[in-house]
């Protein structure tokens, strides 16, 4: 499997001439650290690029596991072969936040060499590979009083033509990152440093956005988060003055630039909340033509997280699973019609909209 690995590398992390698959190296790393935060055990998440053009990634969980596995630790093996679900040990939650999900073997093996050192149980060990293959060890290193894993990989320049990693779109990905997960303190260095930490999380995103915007804000910000069906939902959104509409959505912390049901579901609850609220405006109106009013100057992100969703599309930019429609939509009804009742403005605005006077 490593010998297809190095020879269609395009196939796992993307395009090895344009950066993008540099960037997918990164992720792939990255996303084993947020699986730590998301269990509760990793509050800081490290990104660095050293002078020799090596990428480095540190966290303070609880460190990789080091127990042995098929006659190797658990770390070497997770390094050294890829596995039939999402993560070696099964472990959940577990996030994606690159397009393609294939995890630290392909990093490994894609690398010119691979170093990791791990902080658990008041030890430090630390293992070196390269282009895919263990040529040390599991060593002990010393004492250690914190926990953690630091791994640093050097991209092979046998596989890409370039192995400099541009840092604009990960310094884009790491910001938003920062609103989505906003317990987790995220840094990236290279020749200066980053810190973003965003503990307003999406409340602070829909107000970036409309300050970004240029626009005067209409309301408060509307906030609703629940969970059903094993699926989590959270979503913040405003109306501005201006008649300017911007929809954000996020299933599993990937982009969902297209939309799909989770927008549908939003979309579908803020009618019906204004349904509860204005029922004697609403009578004897079209879904669409409600859905028109409302959105005039809304600014509003979602963000879905579940298991197995569906995508329309194999760029996974489109959410397709059918029930996240109706569990976001119910999520979104009663708390929106609460929230009108206390927005008149708001009211006032849908009202006008669907007299066809929009202010």
């Amino acid at each position: 499997m490593l010998e297809a690995v190095r020879r269609r590398p395009g196939m796992y992390v993307g395009d090895t001439h344009d950066g993008s698959g540099l960037i997918q190296m990164l992720w792939e790393v990255v996303a084993n650290a947020l699986d730590e935060h998301l269990a509760g055990h990793c509050s800081r998440i490290a990104i660095g690029i050293g002078e020799d053009g090596a990428i480095s990634v540190e966290d303070n969980g609880r460190g990789i596991r080091l127990d042995a596995l098929d006659g190797m630790s658990f770390a070497e093996k997770a390094l050294t072969s890829f596995h039939a679900g999402p993560t070696l040990d099964g472990h959940a939650p577990h996030e994606h936040i690159g397009a393609r999900g294939v995890g630290l073997f392909a990093v490994c093996a894609l690398s010119s060499w691979l170093e990791f050192e791990v902080s658990r149980d008041g030890r430090r060990y630390g293992q070196r590979f390269e282009r895919g293959l263990a040529v040390s060890k599991l060593r002990e290193i010393g004492a250690a009083d914190t926990t953690g894993t630091r791994l640093v990989f050097s991209p092979d320049p046998e596989i890409f033509s370039t192995t400099w990693l541009d840092p604009g779109p990960v310094l884009s990905r790491l910001k938003e990152l920062s609103y989505l997960f906003p317990q987790l303190s995220l840094s990236f260095k290279d020749r200066r440093e980053h810190g973003f930490h965003e503990p307003g999380g999406l409340a602070s995103y829909v107000q970036s956005v409309n300050t970004l915007h240029g626009d005067e804000p209409l309301t408060r910000t509307f906030l609703c988060t629940s969970s059903a069906e094993s699926i989590r939902v959270e979503i913040a959104a405003m109306w501005s003055r201006h008649s300017m509409t911007s929809l954000q959505s996020f299933a599993n912390v990937m982009r969902t630039t297209e939309g799909g049901t989770h927008v549908d579901g939003l979309l579908r609850g803020l009618v019906a909340g204004t349904k509860i609220a204005l029922p004697d405006l609403c009578r004897g109106r079209r879904r669409r033509e409600i859905e028109r009013a409302l959105t005039c100057g809304l600014n509003a992100v979602v963000c879905v997280r579940l298991d197995d969703p569906e995508y329309g599309r194999p760029t996974r930019d489109r959410l397709s699973s059918p029930r996240v429609t109706t569990v976001v939509a119910h999520c979104v009804a009663g708390p929106f019609a609460d929230f009108l009742a206390t927005e008149p403005v708001l009211s006032t605005r849908i009202a006008d909209g669907l007299r066809d006077k929009f202010k």
